[in-house]
């Protein structure tokens, strides 16, 4: 057991040693833009659950390097993704503003992977022939890989899990918001 913890302890000062001699050239404030392609599982609709034709995501995130901890961000992000129920004739539109840790592991130059999570509010809404709209708890993980193209701007490509509690409407009580998507972007430093 104790071999165990000394194994761990040194792994993790590995990481964090490696992520400190990163010479990562976008380690000031940044703003990324992201979209892409995302899915929801058969989320509550009332007392059923519905299926959800694939949808497309937006989203933009502001961030900085945090002196204290190698290889870690905090940001802030808004994320929007939508898709419609089949066969109700509603639409799904979700908002989400998140506040997210995220620890950054260089790979080889000029690759990183990261990996974070967030908390936050989240915005459910309907429209077309059921309409309304909530705000409710919600919160998500997310990973993905860098490429550093120049000095100030890299690409990425992530995968964000996003989960919200189910939001009571105007027209319907309990509708779901769970989301998996995949997202490619811009990452530019200020």
């Amino acid at each position: 057991m104790r071999m165990r913890k000394i194994l761990i302890a040194s792994a993790a000062a590995l990481l964090m040693g490696s992520a400190a001699a990163h010479a990562d050239v976008l380690n000031a404030p940044y703003i990324s833009v992201l979209g892409g392609w995302s899915s929801h599982p058969a989320l509550a609709f009332g007392a059923g659950h519905d299926g959800v034709d694939d949808g497309y995501n937006v989203g933009v995130r502001a961030g900085t390097w945090l002196g204290g901890l190698p290889g870690v961000t905090a940001d802030l992000d808004y994320f929007h993704n939508e898709g419609g129920f089949i066969g109700t004739g509603a639409n799904l539109t979700s908002n989400s503003y998140m506040a997210d840790l995220t620890y950054h592991v260089p790979v080889s130059d000029p690759l990183s992977l990261y990996g974070g999570a967030g908390a936050g509010v989240v915005t459910t809404g309907l429209n077309g022939s059921q309409h309304g709209s909530s705000t409710v708890f919600g919160w998500q993980a997310l990973g993905g890989a860098e490429y550093r193209l120049s000095d100030t701007t890299a690409m990425f490509a992530e995968y964000r899990y996003q989960n919200a509690h189910n939001a009571n409407l105007d027209t319907i009580a309990s509708v779901g918001n769970t989301s998996n998507s995949i997202s490619v972007g811009v990452k530019f430093g200020l």
